[in-house]
């Protein structure tokens, strides 16, 4: 226990009464009890208003009101109320503790044998100050919460900043939107889309493994990395961007450098604009990109390693020509937990028929299949890349 005192309440106005109940403390074993004698009501209100209350006495003898009893009973539970009456009597016994006593001693006892209620009182004492200690920890439980919260809250906001816009024009005729929805405050999935030259645009979506702070703090990281890459490659000292291939490559030796003991998986893709070209590499990632063309939704295939479990990864490039008028649908793997379908198969089928929906856009996808649900099994993150 910690050095606060245990501040005990007699309520009374009977000296004898009084006198007996200190006598009675005396014998206890716990040597921090501050007795405070009330002998009427305000003075009573003035203690239960302004300190912090252990355990009340209530003499029905000098306020034989059984419903103040009650009253006094409720207003500090459930820390105890101990009933004080002259003798055991049957009927008072039984009225006190009807009305919220969580004790009766008689007075006849305590002038008698006080050593065969000290047993008696100290337990109720030690359930006072368990009540108090489980408060104090719940406060400052409550206290801790309420701090990480804040601070979960500032992440989230400093992460959204890391993020484009949710739609945005990349080019004439070509757009990108996406929406990103974490299970918690922070996401482990992220995308991206950088302009490398005049029409030639990449683009990228990751699943950190797990979720959460740890999960956020690795999309913090691959930022940065993307954001050194694109200054490299304006000062045409790096092309690691102009391949998907290389670039994985450099994100998993980077992420291997900093011992996190993360991984993701991570789609990337490179839209020279002028040649109607989609560049692609997949990084262990599934579900694979939906090419919708033509009507027609169609998994584009490809292999390749997680990102930062493998020193000697492998990373595949691939290349797809692209029509007209086309969309490139990319997804986390959140998005596999909330598809019907008895077995991934079926899931996969499904997906892409919604894809193929005419005007569909990452809002209405993710609407249509989780459907009234607020909370998400995992973050999921839908990206279209379309002309």
């Amino acid at each position: 226990m910690d050095t606060k005192e245990t501040r005990i309440l007699i309520y009374s106005s009977d000296t004898d009464t009084t006198d007996a109940i200190f006598d009675l403390c005396e014998l206890s074993r716990c040597n921090d009890l501050r007795l405070v004698s009330c002998r009427d009501i305000d003075s009573l209100n003035e203690q239960l208003d302004h300190y912090s209350i252990s355990l009340v006495f209530f003499d029905l003898k000098s306020f034989p009101e059984i419903d103040q009893l009650n009253d006094i009973a409720l207003r500090i539970s459930p820390k105890p109320t101990l009933a004080i009456i002259p003798s055991l009597e049957q009927n008072r016994l039984v009225k006190a503790l009807r009305n919220g006593a969580d004790g009766v001693f008689s007075l006849d006892e305590m002038r008698c044998d006080a050593l065969s209620l000290v047993e008696s009182l100290d337990r109720q004492i030690d359930r006072a100050h368990t009540i108090e200690a489980a408060r104090t920890l719940r406060d400052s439980l409550s206290k801790s919460l309420e701090e990480l919260k804040a601070d979960q809250d500032a992440a989230a906001q400093i992460q959204q900043r890391l993020l484009p816009p949710e739609q945005q024009s990349l080019d004439h005729g070509l757009s990108c939107h996406y929406i990103l929805r974490p299970s918690l405050l922070l996401s482990g999935d992220f995308v991206d889309t950088i302009q490398l030259n005049e029409g030639k645009h990449l683009f990228y979506l990751a699943d950190v493994s797990g979720h959460g702070a740890s999960s956020a703090l690795v999309t913090v990281m691959l930022k940065n990395i993307t954001n050194r890459l694109h200054r490299a490659y304006v000062k045409n000292d790096s092309d690691t961007l102009d391949n998907p291939a290389e670039f994985l490559a450099h994100v998993n030796r980077e992420m291997l450098l900093t011992s996190f003991g993360k991984h993701m998986t991570m789609i990337v893709g490179v839209i020279d604009k002028e040649a109607s070209q989609l560049t692609y590499s997949i990084g262990g990632h599934h579900p694979s990109p939906l090419l919708v063309q033509k009507g027609r939704a169609s998994y584009i295939e490809g292999r390749g390693m997680p990102v930062g479990l493998f020193e000697e990864a492998f990373y595949e490039e691939n290349r797809v020509t692209l029509d007209e008028s086309f969309s490139i649908c990319l997804f986390s793997d959140g998005i596999l937990e909330l598809l019907e379908g008895d077995n991934l198969n079926e899931k996969e089928q499904n997906l892409a028929r919604l894809c193929q929906g005419q005007n569909l856009t990452p809002e209405l996808l993710l609407k249509h299949v989780v459907g009234g649900e607020t909370e998400l099994p995992d973050d999921v993150a839908i990206m279209m890349v379309s002309r």
